[in-house]
């Protein structure tokens, strides 16, 4: 006593989506510190009280960071009281002042923390003297609570609040393993919600807090499937607009953008050759989940260096740009698209820029596939049967030509360098003899959603998956590392120069994951879905992955790394990992399009309600030990209440009821397993209450 402490790690500490609460017990008593948000207001709370023992002297400090310079320079703080209010203007000459010459910050006292010393730096040294530091401090007698509200006052407060995302309820039955696994992911998906949302809303994750844009393939991903799976198609419709909005006059969309409009100009100059497809997939995923065909001719500027945006055009005119842009991008002869920069995997970019237009990525073949046929889909529905048709076409020489080049002895590789010769050279493949890697995951789990392969071709590649890219945290990128030469590269740029052996380079990258678990759906694996969505998670991790060191349980991680003192290690001692003699790190957190898709995922793929054009698709694929289960989603406005009788597999309805009344259905075409069911809109709509509840029973086979 008599002097000041500053609290530092707690004694206990608490964490809600909302807020964080800090409990520290000293020799004299215990304290309480409690920072919390409020949905619907745009500020952050503090409230400190005393627990236990005397009333304390407390002294908050506030290292102001508004220059851009993250409060590293020294500047003394501008602040003025008003009224019980200190504010804080946004220091003149700064980037702040010139978008917001009449922004502030405000820090405002709570009522009963008594009287209140507002002063700069000088308070931190014992002399009292300032030294000119970016500091604000706030003092007060001793009392036993005190606290604040920290406000930005930067723009008029004008928008409406936002209507909650419902998320989707589980209650599983009994108390078996399957059942604490969903227990499981009961507790995680609010916190998926809540890193969903970072990511959509305010791209500059925990650990990217710098900086940051909308990723063009990402927010096409987590958010926008995210929106549309938790029924929130006119957030969904926003996002759409906004990203046809930073097209570029030439067709192609910029690898990242800002999509606050005062940032438009900060933005990527070139992408990746998979980035162009990204835009028109998600718009066919939004008609054929909405049925909103309108959005066609909605209109959105293209983008215009240094003079603004260009007159608006419809998005189909925006589709037929990029659709020339896909059309150009081709390897020679042949409906396959070409690499350009690079793929999904950011890694594996050429060295030799002259590879370009030589190279297939397979995936990037899928994915093409893939965004054609829902466009194609997507168009019908509209009523642009000229455009959908050709589109089709289309689809018939991509399917051809993968087969042809790029499933090579049975096996599909990873990409294919095309030269002179009749055949291109196969890599990632068991014909390579660059690399060294035989096995790449991405092309054959894709392939299989995309039905590019025959059921026996899809039960091979199945085993070559549980074989060689599996690990003990789950699917693996590929069956082991791209070997390091000391930085020097001669195929591809990071995944040979890099030194870190994490995310894409340590090939345990939970997004490429989260999409096995997908087609472990598609294919009707259902205990393999269940065991993969408990794999992408960190709550009770290490019941399921003994290997895997601690890890903060209420975040998404984006991979997990086996954590090898550096990269010659990592290549030698690779398959110590599935020996479970190498400890697994939870990597990079919370900015991904992750979370979104594992909330799609549990959503459409697990509980396996969506709409589908003019119908509803009931197609769940659920462990069979979960008979019984009850949840409860979104569905049109809608919040339908479901039920599930497994059967001996989880999969493929036998018997739907509305309402306790049998729903007629359709049954879904499925290359791998007996399908789901498609219920017309209108008979669904028929036994619906106008107000009563929507309860919906599932039998499965």
């Amino acid at each position: 006593m008599g002097q000041w402490h500053l609290l530092g790690v707690p004694s206990a500490f608490e964490m809600t989506p909302k807020s964080c609460r800090w409990i520290y017990r000293y020799a004299h008593g215990a304290l309480e510190v409690v920072s919390a948000v409020e949905p619907g207001k745009h500020l952050l709370s503090l409230r400190a009280r005393v627990l236990d023992g005397p009333s304390p002297q407390w002294l908050a400090t506030f290292h102001i960071a508004l220059g851009g310079d993250d409060g590293n320079e020294p500047s003394p703080v501008s602040w003025h009281v008003q009224g019980n209010d200190v504010v804080v203007p946004v220091p003149p000459g700064s980037d702040l002042h010139t978008r917001f010459p009449e922004g502030a910050f405000v820090v405002a006292p709570l009522e009963g923390s008594g009287p209140v010393r507002v002063d700069g730096d000088g308070r931190l040294f014992a002399d009292g003297r300032p030294r000119g530091l970016p500091f604000l401090c706030l003092e007060t007698e001793p009392t036993s609570a005190f606290g604040f509200d920290l406000a930005g006052r930067l723009v008029p407060e004008s928008r409406p609040q936002a209507p909650a995302i419902p998320l989707p309820a589980l209650r599983p039955p009994g108390d078996g393993t399957a059942s604490r696994e969903v227990k499981r992911l009961v507790e995680i998906l609010p916190w998926l919600l809540d890193d969903a949302l970072v990511h959509y809303l305010s791209p500059r994750g925990l650990e990217q807090y710098s900086g940051g844009g909308w990723g063009t393939r990402d927010v096409c991903q987590g958010p926008l499937e995210m929106l549309l799976a938790l029924d929130c198609p006119e957030a969904a419709r926003d996002l759409l607009v906004r990203v046809f909005a930073a097209q570029n006059a030439d067709g192609d969309w910029p690898q990242w953008w800002q999509f606050i409009e005062r940032e438009r100009d900060l933005r990527a100059r070139d992408s990746h050759g998979d980035v162009v497809f990204w835009p028109l997939l998600g718009l066919g995923r939004y008609v054929l989940a909405t049925g909103d065909v309108s959005v066609f001719e909605a209109r959105a500027p293209f983008y215009a260096v240094a003079g603004g945006n260009s007159t608006p055009r419809s998005l189909l005119a925006h589709v037929d740009q990029a659709l020339e842009v896909i059309a150009r991008r081709r390897i020679a002869g042949t409906a396959l698209a070409a690499y350009g920069h690079g793929d999904w995997n950011d890694s594996l970019q050429p060295a030799d820029p002259a590879m370009r237009d030589h190279l297939c990525s397979a995936w990037t073949v899928t994915l093409h596939h893939q965004t054609l046929g829902l466009l194609a889909r997507a168009l019908r529905l509209a009523g642009q049967l000229t455009r959908a048709t050709a589109l089709e076409a289309e689809l018939e020489a991509i399917r051809r030509d993968f087969r042809r080049y790029l499933v090579i002895d049975g096996v599909i590789a990873g990409y294919a360098v095309f030269g002179d010769g009749p055949a291109p050279e196969p890599l990632l493949h068991p014909n390579d003899v660059r690399t060294g890697v035989r096995f790449s995951l991405l092309p054959m789990m894709h392939a299989i959603l995309e039905g590019l392969c025959t059921p026996d071709e899809a039960t091979a590649h199945l085993a070559i998956m549980r074989a060689h890219l599996w690990g003990p945290d789950g699917a693996r990128l590929f069956d082991r590392p791209f070997p390091y030469r000391g930085g020097i590269e001669r195929l591809f740029q990071r995944a040979e120069s890099s030194a870190f052996f994490g995310r894409e380079i340590g090939v345990m990258y939970m997004h490429a994951h989260l999409r096995h678990a997908q087609m472990l759906a598609h294919v009707g694996d259902a205990r393999g879905l269940l065991r993969s969505l408990s794999l992408a998670h960190a709550v009770q991790l290490r019941e399921r992955v003994p290997e895997a060191s601690l890890r903060q349980s209420n975040t998404y991680y984006t991979s997990s790394d086996a954590a090898f003192a550096d990269r010659y290690e990592a290549e030698t001692g690779y398959g110590r990992i599935n020996a479970g003699e190498v400890a697994l790190d939870g990597g990079w957190r919370v900015y991904s399009s992750g979370p979104g898709v594992a909330l799609a995922l549990v959503v459409t793929s697990m509980l396996g309600v969506r709409r589908d054009g003019g119908t509803i698709v009931v197609d769940p694929v659920i462990a069979p030990e979960l008979d019984g289960l009850r949840a409860e989603v979104s569905v049109m406005g809608r919040r339908v209440q479901l039920e599930y009788q497994t059967g001996e597999r989880g999969i493929a309805p036998r018997r739907v009821t509305l309402n306790g009344q049998p729903m007629t259905f359709t049954r879904l075409d499925n290359p791998y397993r007996p399908g789901g069911v498609a219920i017309p809109l209108e008979v669904w709509a028929a036994q619906l209450h106008p107000y009563g509840p929507a309860r919906v029973r599932v039998e499965l086979t």
